[in-house]
């Protein structure tokens, strides 16, 4: 994604990175916009040279918006995959955890579907499929159930998931996503 056009009347901006949650890129922007308050505070809407678009920095960037997405892209990803993976990093970058959780639960189906399991069972059986069929490394048959549980919680009992309990679901389901299309598509 990238957006076309020209930024009018920008500065210069120096002394600027950050990863830009547009992108992906971890960037330092040399166009952009100043603030300064009278008490010395500074905010800045700098221009992502990769992609184009405006991220607003304040307190000497330790405020961010958007801010970057938790958890890194993969690559080979089919499309709806990439879609709700990318989702599910957007939802927990904004602290919506319970809706990152629910959306790995969702990816798990998805790729098991995509690996050739019959659509329209329950997700018992999509961790299973992905299981007996070896797609999830023996040492590492925990992480299905780990998404399969947590996503469970999200959906059927009444409190919230924790940062945490999200932090690890996306990163179980971002290894198991290399371990599924990256990797194999680098051979």
């Amino acid at each position: 994604m990238r957006l076309l056009g020209l930024w009018e009347n920008c500065s210069v901006l120096e002394g600027y990175s950050y990863m830009c949650g547009y992108c992906d890129k971890e960037v330092a922007p040399n166009r952009g916009y100043y603030c300064k308050e009278e008490f010395y505070r500074e905010y800045v809407i700098g221009i992502c040279p990769n992609c184009n678009f405006p991220t607003f920095l304040a307190h000497s960037g330790e405020e961010q918006v958007p801010p970057p997405r938790k958890g890194k892209s993969v690559d080979h990803l089919p499309e709806e995959i990439d879609k709700i993976y990318t989702e599910i990093r957007e939802c927990y970058s904004q602290n919506a955890y319970t809706a990152s959780v629910l959306l790995a639960r969702k990816i798990l189906m998805n790729v098991a579907v995509h690996l050739g399991a019959q659509e329209d069972k329950n997700f018992y059986y999509y961790v299973g499929y992905l299981d007996t069929e070896g797609y999830i490394p023996k040492n590492s048959k925990g992480w299905g159930d780990i998404i399969r549980k947590k996503g469970n919680e999200a959906t059927h009992e009444l409190p919230d998931i924790t940062k945490k309990d999200a932090e690890d679901v996306l990163a179980f389901t971002e290894m198991l996503l290399r371990i599924l299309y990256e990797f194999p598509a680098k051979i």
